[in-house]
């Protein structure tokens, strides 16, 4: 009795005990896979929202510094014999004087440049006058990186219309027609995957508010030393 049992033990897991186990172990490892794989695409989301927030922050900060900061700003142009502002607004490229509203006692423009180059959102800004109708290699400027993977940028200028609740936009800005600087900027990114995004800030002043209008005068005078009253010098 006793040798029968040992060599019933001696036999091993019969087949049927062998799949059963196999199967556990397919189902526990399937399990185990399909967690993984979902912990993986919730952290790969997760990443994508968090730079995705971390560079909309980015952007919203340059609207409401920026943008809103926008005052008239007059400068000598040389060519022409007259002051101009410094302002061009296109539909893919912005060029603007706006108040730096820090705290420091530091200069107290910036002088800026937005625009595209590849699928890279770029500024261009420096505390002398950036000018729109000089060559680009004539200027000191520093060049800033706000956003990548954008696949186009779209700006549109309101000016007040004719009543006083409407708002004309334009798709760019003719000094020539339209006298100072927009009273709002709109900003729309359209991102590489397709989706798109707009920032919209109502501009500090316009050329109806005589009180923000500001002169070449009014700069430091360490920029007025430095840009020779036409801005210059490489970059």
């Amino acid at each position: 009795m006793r040798l029968l049992r040992l060599q019933r033990s001696r036999r091993g897991f019969s087949l049927l005990e062998m799949m059963a186990a196999m199967a556990i172990f397919s189902l526990v490892g399937l399990i185990i896979g399909t967690s993984l794989a979902a912990f993986s695409r919730s952290w790969r989301q997760a990443q994508k929202i968090g730079s995705e927030l971390e560079r909309n922050q980015a952007i919203d900060r340059l609207a409401e510094t920026v943008f809103r900061g926008a005052v008239p700003f007059r400068w000598p142009d040389r060519d022409k014999g007259e002051d101009r502002y410094v302002f061009q607004g296109e539909s893919d490229e912005l060029y603007l004087t706006a108040l730096n509203r820090t705290r420091s006692g530091g200069d107290a423009f910036r002088f800026v440049r937005l625009y595209r180059d590849g699928d890279e959102l770029l500024c261009d800004w420096s505390t002398e006058p950036l000018l729109p109708w000089l060559e680009l290699e004539a200027q000191k400027f520093k060049t800033e990186k706000l956003a990548s993977g954008v696949r186009n940028i779209y700006f549109k200028y309101g000016a007040e219309g004719q009543s006083d609740a409407a708002v004309d936009w334009y798709d760019d800005w003719n000094e020539d027609e339209l006298e100072g600087i927009p009273m709002a900027i709109q900003l729309t990114i359209e991102w590489q995957d397709g989706t798109r995004e707009r920032w919209l800030r109502r501009t500090a002043g316009t050329s109806g508010n005589t009180a923000l209008a500001v002169s070449a005068s009014s700069i430091s005078a360490n920029s007025l030393q430095q840009s020779g009253g036409g801005g210059g010098g490489g970059r």
